[in-house]
């Protein structure tokens, strides 16, 4: 996760965060005190794009794309305008002091715990602290997430993720077994409707009584070798095959001449090369998913063989494992990872 701030634009609460990027904070702070501090009140906007041709006479003529660039103002220690993504027509921005605005009178009931931002402004994260519980016997402190991607393809979400304090691994749920369960795409109603969402957020305190007897539920039962399996294979799918090695592998020597056979062959080992490596991560991260659950078993003895002792196992591999600077504990590949293993070690209960 430290690859992926965007600076030093991290802000948390009492205590520094693993990473030492950032600034603590320990007094009451509002969401828009809290982002002008963390300096994450820049600002992004939507420009037309315009593709630059040069004719034979040197001639410069702007020719418009039809599509939009997301542009982030110039920042202290990133003086230039940055493009963070390019979008179409109706996509809208959302500005953080927006959105910090939104979230200020809900500060009071859920305190401000973490604030930040990513890449070069493309997504920002804002942490409130709701509480602490037990799951499957273990004290766990929950916080509601609220984060904006600017990248033409995220959306705005309100997640739900309790900490285990034993190891601070997150354990990323969304709210899709909440009533109110929010995902909202950047098109023209975005203020308006992260607005009245807001208004809302109080029912969110359905989710803790849902999704904590769900998770719970996961220690409650005993799983078989072949279904801890399953779930690492829903967690790390097979390797998907290079294109071009699926279109290879569909031609015969009777299809095309001989040189082009012969070039086929030498491209096609390359391409399997290519593959097997591939796959060889994905059992690697598997083994070493296996190990984390191995392990788990002998620490706690009680919750041996359950569906919770594999899921935690994929997510201790997904928290602590070096990885793609744009996919952290909550966000991205990861975050999708423990979804999928969740949803699987759920089926058992």
């Amino acid at each position: 996760m430290p690859a992926s701030i965007f600076g030093d634009r991290f802000l948390g609460r009492r205590e520094p965060a693993w990473h030492r990027i950032g600034e603590v904070f320990d007094e009451p702070l509002t969401m828009t005190e809290a982002i002008v501090r963390a300096g994450v009140d820049f600002e992004i906007n939507k420009h037309p794009s315009y593709a630059y041709v040069e004719n034979d006479e040197g001639e410069v003529e702007l020719i418009p794309t039809g599509q939009f660039a997301v542009i982030r103002e110039p920042v202290k220690d990133d003086p230039e305008h940055r493009v963070l993504a390019t979008v179409g027509k109706e996509w809208t921005p959302l500005q953080a002091r927006t959105l910090a605005t939104m979230l200020d009178p809900l500060t009071e009931k859920y305190p401000v715990e973490t604030i930040g931002a990513l890449g070069h402004g493309e997504q920002i994260f804002m942490t409130l602290d709701a509480g602490e519980s037990k799951i499957a016997g273990e004290d766990h402190k929950l916080y509601y997430l609220v984060t904006d991607h600017r990248t033409g393809t995220g959306a705005m979400q309100i997640a739900f993720t309790p900490v285990r304090v034993v190891c601070q691994n997150t354990l990323m749920s969304g709210l899709s077994s909440a009533k109110v369960n929010v995902r909202l795409t950047h098109t023209r109603n975005i203020e308006t409707d992260a607005e009245w969402y807001m208004g809302l957020f109080n029912q969110m305190l359905s989710v803790k009584e849902t999704v904590i007897p769900i998770m719970d539920s996961l220690a409650t039962v005993t799983i078989d070798s072949k279904e801890v399996d399953k779930v690492l294979e829903k967690a790390y799918p097979e390797a998907s095959k290079p294109r071009r090695l699926q279109l290879a592998n569909s031609i015969t020597a009777d299809d095309v001449g001989k040189d082009v056979w012969k070039k086929l062959l030498t491209d096609r080992k390359d391409l399997v090369e290519e593959f097997e490596k591939r796959q060889a991560r994905v059992d690697k991260l598997r083994e070493g998913a296996k190990e984390r659950f191995e392990v788990f078993n002998d620490e706690y003895s009680h919750l041996a063989n359950t569906p919770w002792a594999v899921w935690q196992a994929v997510v201790e591999t997904e928290d602590y494992r070096k990885g793609h600077s744009d996919s952290t504990a909550i966000f991205g590949q990861r975050a999708d990872i423990k979804a999928r293993a969740f949803a699987q070690a759920y089926s058992y209960v």
